[in-house]
């Protein structure tokens, strides 16, 4: 039997006990459930989570209609050999007769995840998971409070960040208010990116990536610029502007943006890496939802196109840091839409 309190569960991930071949992870953030999911899998699999012989995901539904198909799974043996994982996402009560069936098999070789939302104590999967001798239950609850500044600072270290300062420290305090998980974590990405080349993070940094620009708008208008939509760009700029964003923070936001992609172009060229790999040598991450338009702008825009976006970039920069009176918004707004025009595929919109 084991039933894992709130507050061990994330530390457990890390380093599972043997004898449960299978977990439940369970809460009301579905994204911070799906991250704490993907680290589960990489403590089992490693550098393998892209092995298909080694890494199967399965649905709720699926395995409800269909109990053999995950018991095959699981007692399947990997091409190649080494251990296996089996995740079904998005479990309900409904599928705990499948699942108990196959938990009763379950000896080692292949290790069960299953997420499911939040879980009543009477949940039938719930209490399968925790009365289980082979198995574990663990909740995720987002954090509130101190505990969420905590949390949020060690996100940022896990992505790169400088330390955080104590006037940050602070400025966070306000900022992360009721902030949900994927908030805050997309607000992290934001805020790592911003300060990767500072010696620390500072309220100033904090302020200048805080929603709604860090968390919608800033990466609205970054797409248009790198998509290509030259004329959306002017309304995004308005936005912006109404709500009192920083325009000089969005344009080091947008250049060290610029910067990785010229990174990743500049490992593909030189190591002969796909557009995957040299994704994951970057850091900060990519943050996951925009993975699949990074990897189409790696391979779509040309290296020599990148590199004209970077010196227009650089050549705004000294104009705004130029001391002298220049229209800044208007100075913003045609750079921004020169670059878009040179993205690929931005004539034919």
């Amino acid at each position: 039997m084991a039933k894992i309190a709130a507050g061990r569960a994330r530390g457990y991930l890390k380093n599972p006990d043997k004898a449960h071949h299978a977990l439940l992870l369970y809460g009301p953030d579905a994204t911070q459930i799906a991250a704490r999911r993907d680290e589960a899998v990489r403590a089992l699999l490693g550098g393998a989570t892209d092995d298909p012989f080694r890494f199967i995901r399965l649905e709720g539904d699926q395995v409800r209609r269909d109990a053999a198909l995950l018991a095959d799974e699981v007692g399947a043996l990997s091409f190649g050999g080494g251990d296996r994982v089996i995740v079904v996402n998005n479990a309900t009560d409904a599928t705990t007769a499948a699942i108990a069936a196959t938990l009763e098999t379950m000896t080692g070789g292949a290790t069960l995840i299953v997420t499911g939302g939040q879980l009543a104590a009477s949940s039938k999967l719930r209490k399968l998971f925790e009365n289980a001798g082979n198995a574990a239950a663990l909740p995720f609850y987002p954090a509130e409070g101190a505990a969420l500044e905590t949390e949020f600072s060690a996100m940022l270290g896990e992505l790169g960040a400088p330390p955080v300062g104590p006037d940050a420290r602070a400025a966070l305090g306000g900022v992360l208010a009721g902030f949900q998980f994927g908030e805050a974590e997309r607000f992290a990405e934001t805020l790592a990116l911003y300060t990767q080349e500072d010696d620390e993070v500072t309220a100033e940094a904090v302020l200048a990536c805080a929603p709604p620009a860090a968390e919608a708008d800033f990466d609205t208008l970054i797409q248009a610029v790198a998509g290509g939509k030259p004329r959306a760009i002017p309304s995004l700029v308005d936005r912006l502007d109404a709500q009192g964003a920083s325009l000089p923070g969005l344009i080091r936001v947008l250049a060290l943006y610029f910067q990785r992609l010229h990174r990743g172009q500049a490992l593909m060229e030189g190591e002969g890496m796909d557009a995957g790999g040299a994704m994951a040598k970057l850091r900060p991450p990519i943050f996951w939802k925009l993975r699949d338009t990074f990897s189409a702008q790696l391979r779509a825009w040309p290296h020599g196109g990148v590199e004209d976006a970077l010196a227009q970039i650089g050549a705004l920069e000294a104009d705004l840091r130029s001391g002298r009176s220049l229209p800044e918004r208007a100075l913003i707004e045609r750079a921004l839409m020169r670059i878009a025009m040179t993205a690929p595929g931005a004539r034919r919109r």
